[in-house]
């Protein structure tokens, strides 16, 4: 799927997200609904830049960006024309205020990938090959709920499909492939863990 015409940068994506927080709460939902999305990756470059914010240490958050990654993945992978998701994961709600916050802790490393991406390796953003990214972005959401009380391991993971997710959405296939290579060392890593 084309990236939207209006999101274009992964700044661009932190702009309009920080703009769908209203209230005292804010809710999935509505971050994605002001998002308005015509690619899925978007939708995971928020909640993985979350996971390396200060967010991360909220009870229960880091299970809650990790199914809406693994959700988006899925349908990003299954090509669905519209994003379906639970309304529970939809309602799902943080404080407005401290949302705010993580965004703009965030706005930084946007800005920083922004300036390093640029349209180079296209084969690996592109189908068939897409899909590999795609796929561990899939997995490390599905395992992030799994890996809530090890400390630092969702941020870690959130680090690596933020590089993924970026990489997809501006085109960079350098990017994913040190996104991927980042991703091999890690599950490495944690299968020695455990």
């Amino acid at each position: 799927m084309p990236a939207s015409a209006e999101l274009q940068t992964a700044s661009d994506v932190v702009r309009q997200a920080r703009k769908a927080l209203d209230g005292a709460t804010s809710s999935v939902g509505e971050v994605i609904d002001a998002l308005g999305v015509a690619s899925y990756t978007p939708l995971l470059i928020v909640p993985s830049l979350a996971l390396v914010s200060p967010l991360s240490g909220v009870p229960g958050f880091t299970s809650v960006c990790g199914l809406l990654i693994a959700a988006v993945s899925l349908q990003q992978i299954l090509q669905r024309p519209n994003l379906w998701l639970p309304g529970w994961l939809r309602r799902a709600t943080i404080s407005t205020d401290r949302a705010r916050s993580a965004m703009l802790w965030f706005t930084r490393p946007a800005r920083w990938l922004d300036t390093f991406t640029k349209r180079r390796l296209r084969g690996l953003v592109t189908p068939p090959l897409a899909r590999l990214p795609q796929g561990i972005c899939l997995i490390f959401g599905m395992v992030m709920p799994l890996l809530e009380l090890i400390p630092f391991s969702s941020s870690i993971l959130g680090a690596i499909i933020v590089v993924l997710a970026t990489g997809m959405f501006m085109g960079d296939g350098l990017l994913v492939l040190i996104g991927m290579m980042l991703a091999m060392a890690v599950t490495g890593g944690l299968i020695v863990l455990i």
